[in-house]
């Protein structure tokens, strides 16, 4: 027989067992909450404490580099006079550049080194070209090997010069004893200028250079390097830059730190 007093005893013992039911939980949630947070914390500390071992080895990375490099720097000027100052005096050379600049030190190197800069020819990227540019490393080489060029060849680089697009300063009355090719990536340079340059100019009769910038990642120094030409792929470096003055001093070869080199530095 169903009696009230067991039906409140009932739900005591429910409402009882559901307060047990919560607290229980509420204290293993909590602990588990604690526990969690110490872990994340912990592994913080941790991380904390291996970037700090790593900035420590970075800090000390650098200023041996730093005191590397200033010592490279105290070292260079006082070679530099000694190996460059006069060491090409007299020499005739022609400087052609495509699709970048001649890099600043290449230009200061020959001045100091007192070598005569008998041609400088810029052409821009191969993207400002045209059709008429069809035939203008031949018409350059010929120039630069002191052959006459006819009204129509002339024409066409008046013309270009005109536009901006191709700049030179020639003496066509001095032959150069030594042409440098200053090169830039591959996507702008037109190849039909390079090769015609490179039928026309004998690497026999001169010391032929292609240089490149250290940055320059899609490098043709490779096709250069096949046709005879020495190579130096970090022309904007002192390493490059000694290199270079090596080569035109009679020591040829590639140079760098890229594929066509076969060293890094040249040796006097």
């Amino acid at each position: 027989m169903f009696r009230v007093k067991d039906h409140i005893i009932s739900l005591v013992a429910v409402f009882l067992a559901l307060g047990i039911g919560i607290f229980v939980g509420t204290a293993i949630s909590e602990n588990m909450l604690v526990k969690q947070q110490r872990l994340i914390i912990e592994q913080l500390s941790g991380d904390i404490r291996v970037q700090r071992q790593e900035k420590i080895l970075l800090e000390n990375e650098l200023q041996s580099a730093n005191r590397d490099l200033y010592l490279w720097e105290k070292f260079r000027s006082a070679l530099y006079p000694v190996l460059v100052t006069g060491s090409l005096a007299g020499k005739n050379i022609a400087v052609i550049s495509h699709g970048t600049d001649i890099p600043p030190g290449v230009l200061s190197l020959l001045h100091d080194a007192e070598a005569e800069i008998v041609t400088v020819v810029n052409v821009i990227e191969r993207s400002r070209l045209d059709s008429s540019a069809n035939n203008l490393g031949k018409f350059l080489a010929q120039m630069i090997n002191g052959q006459s060029i006819d009204q129509q060849q002339q024409e066409v680089l008046d013309r270009y010069a005109t536009i901006e697009k191709l700049q030179t300063r020639m003496d066509t009355v001095i032959k150069p004893e030594a042409v440098i090719m200053v090169l830039g990536e591959r996507k702008n340079i037109s190849n039909d200028i390079v090769q015609q340059i490179c039928e026309h100019l004998d690497p026999e009769e001169l010391a032929m250079v292609g240089l490149e910038w250290s940055e320059v990642t899609d490098s043709v120094l490779n096709e250069l390097k096949s046709r005879g030409f020495s190579t130096i792929d970090n022309a904007d470096t002192p390493f490059g830059q000694f290199s270079l003055l090596a080569v035109l001093r009679g020591s040829p070869g590639n140079f760098g730190i890229k594929d066509a080199a076969d060293h890094f530095v040249s040796t006097f």
